[in-house]
């Protein structure tokens, strides 16, 4: 038997009974652990309340600690009594004495790292890890935002990210956290209840925007955070102190092609390798100076309550651990081991037992064409009379004999192209490639699942993946539309109308899931999508011809750590150089032939109402072109 705190019921900080427990002896592939030190996160204060679930009731919680081992189970290899050892994440139970876990979820301490300080950085510490490493890699020339920043995770993040050469925007709640803030290695702190962070944020980035926000507040902060991001800027949202943000619709993310991601350190940390790896690093960093951790409260693990009191009235800083009383505070190296070999089975810990219209692509037909520039305006150069040039995009208005244009919107069309092909594959052609180049890119051996894959952008997509060396599932309405699909590279082909496209994909990748879901149907498909997608999975909503999906409640993506981007050529193509790198790798994939492009329709531009019911009525497969009356078809 030993002591814990125990939740029989959800609540406030009183529901932290502390009470004898019983916990048996380690069975196979288990160790027992005497603690030395535990961890206080935020994340115990949602399961006592009941925000998060926890797994069974009552239920004793935390998920950090540090402690010597004190028995192995039969089949352990690689640890032994004795040694020092931490761990993070589930199983959730470390508000006690002793614990038993299995020995694949627990890494070795090194001498150079003090325990309290490794049970105080275990999970803030390996989450920093993956936030800056691995969700968003942040690199040189960032500038990033990140709330709370005094917090546990947002000083350690501020301090890694500052090591990586970005930029650190932080924001904190009073003048003394805003002192830490800076020590930690923000560049610029926000004190948000003196100044609108965002109007801040705005001034320092001269308008441009942070490439990430890391935010650990949640609702108050939802808006104000997808305010400040730049254009394809990522929204990191890891915690919720605020409560819970109103689900999101898709057009606030289309605004400006941004990504969202509800992440959790259990889905990047799911292998032993991963998990070593994480640890390591930030030990390493530790070690070497690069993070410093502040163990700025104790309190005796009987005295939770307190504890969780003082972190939910933002009464603390840095980092809080819980000392089981039965340790000597600090000097957790002191202890004997043999005398924890032969510890009792009884500890002390917390319980807690109860809870306190369809894609019809018209921007094909109004914002895209080839033709003959036949005047030039004054001061242009590089463009010239005669030359046969694309554009796609805005300004709408390509339903014409002639238009005027920007003239660095338009691109050169090689000779090795003619004009119809180069005008059924413009804006088709660079959405398949900002898509599979640079929005999710593709690599050798990812599964991919496109949906629409007999459409315009469908059917390059399949193409382009299927080169890029992916495997590729695709879905269509039709068999006639399964046979153009597998022509164009699908190596599975789902006719959805047949049969259901979740279980057939779970099926094909053994119920691994694919890594990028690219969705242009929408509402129908939406979340059947999310059920295909595989752990820290990116479902890319390029359109939604069933209509618009309902928005998106932030749990739906904690899930599987998932990313969700609605994506718009426009914010791929906004600068010149953007524009003709991706007309450039779309006309040379046509002209070496591993694209291929079917006009499988053409209309005069008289008949424009006709072309669009038939493509509207799914008549179509393949590129529509409408030709100018005046040219002989």
């Amino acid at each position: 038997m030993v002591k814990a705190i125990r939740v029989h019921e959800v609540g406030g900080p009183e529901v932290l009974k502390w009470e004898d427990v019983e916990i048996g002896e380690p069975k196979e592939g288990e160790i027992r652990v005497k603690n030395k030190a535990v961890g206080l996160n935020f994340i115990d204060v949602y399961f006592r309340k009941g925000s998060a679930k926890a797994p069974v009731m009552p239920f004793t919680p935390g998920m950090e600690a540090v402690g010597v081992v004190a028995a192995v189970g039969s089949g352990v290899t690689g640890t032994k009594v004795g040694d020092l050892v931490a761990y993070a994440g589930f199983p959730m139970g470390s508000y006690t004495e002793e614990q038993i876990l299995p020995a694949d979820k627990v890494v070795p301490v090194p001498s150079t790292v003090d325990p309290l300080v490794a049970a105080s950085v275990m999970l803030k510490g390996m989450t920093a890890q993956y936030l800056v490493r691995r969700c968003f890699k942040v690199e040189p020339g960032h500038t990033i935002l990140v709330h709370a920043a005094a917090g546990g995770v947002g000083s350690l993040l501020c301090q890694w990210a500052n090591a990586l050469g970005a930029t650190v925007i932080g924001t904190v709640s009073t003048k003394e956290k805003a002192a830490q803030a800076k020590e930690d290695g923000c560049h610029h702190v926000v004190i948000y209840k003196d100044e609108d962070f965002v109007a801040r944020v705005n001034e320092i980035t001269s308008g441009k925007g942070v490439e990430v926000v890391y935010d650990a507040v949640g609702k108050d902060t939802f808006q104000g955070s997808l305010a400040c991001l730049k254009f394809r800027g990522y929204l990191v949202s890891y915690g919720q102190s605020s409560g819970m943000p109103d689900p999101l619709p898709l057009p606030a993310l289309g605004v400006k092609s941004l990504f969202l991601t509800r992440p959790s350190l259990m889905q990047y940390t799911a292998t032993r390798e991963e998990l070593l790896e994480s640890a390591g690093d930030v030990f390493a960093n530790i070690a070497s100076g690069v993070l410093r951790v502040r163990v700025n409260h104790t309190y005796p693990l009987s005295k939770s309550a307190q504890a969780h009191s003082d972190l939910e009235n933002r009464k603390t800083t840095g980092s809080v651990v819980l000392i089981p009383d039965s340790a000597q505070q600090p000097a957790v190296r002191a202890l004997s081991v043999s005398a924890a070999a032969a510890a009792a089975t009884m500890v002390k810990a917390i319980r807690v037992h109860e809870l306190g219209g369809p894609e019809v692509f018209l921007t094909l037909l109004c914002m895209e064409a080839v033709g003959e520039v036949i005047a030039v305006g004054p001061g242009l150069s590089g463009r010239k009379v005669g030359d046969i040039v694309a554009y796609a995009g805005n300004p709408m208005g390509s339903y014409a004999e002639e238009q005027i244009l920007p003239a660095e919107k338009v691109v050169p069309v090689p000779s090795s192209l003619g004009p119809v092909v180069a005008a059924s594959v413009m804006l088709k052609g660079m959405t398949a490639q900002f898509l599979v180049r640079r929005c999710f890119k593709v690599k050798p051996g990812h599964t991919v699942l496109v949906h629409a894959a007999a459409g315009g952008v469908g059917s390059l997509l399949c193409q382009w993946a299927n080169a890029l060396g992916a495997t590729v599932i695709g879905t269509v309405s039709t068999k006639e539309k399964a046979a153009q699909a597998k022509d164009d590279g699908c190596h599975h082909v789902i006719v959805y109308k047949e049969e259901d496209f979740v279980s057939r994909v779970s099926e094909i990748t053994s119920g691994k899931g694919v890594e990028v879901v690219y969705d242009s149907v929408g509402k129908d498909t939406f979340q059947g999508s999310l059920a295909c997608l595989k752990t820290c999975g990116y479902m890319v909503n390029f359109g939604q011809s069933s209509g618009i999906p309902d928005p998106v409640p932030l749990p739906a993506l904690g899930v599987k750590s998932l990313f969700l981007t609605r994506p718009s050529l426009m914010h791929y193509t906004a600068t010149r150089e953007e524009l003709l790198e991706a007309a450039g790798e779309v006309f040379a994939g046509v002209a070496s032939g591993f694209l291929r492009v079917r006009v499988n329709h053409t209309y005069p531009l008289s008949q424009a109402a006709q072309a669009h019911a038939d493509l509207e009525g799914r008549k179509t497969t393949g590129s529509v072109v409408l030709i100018p009356d005046y040219i002989k078809q």
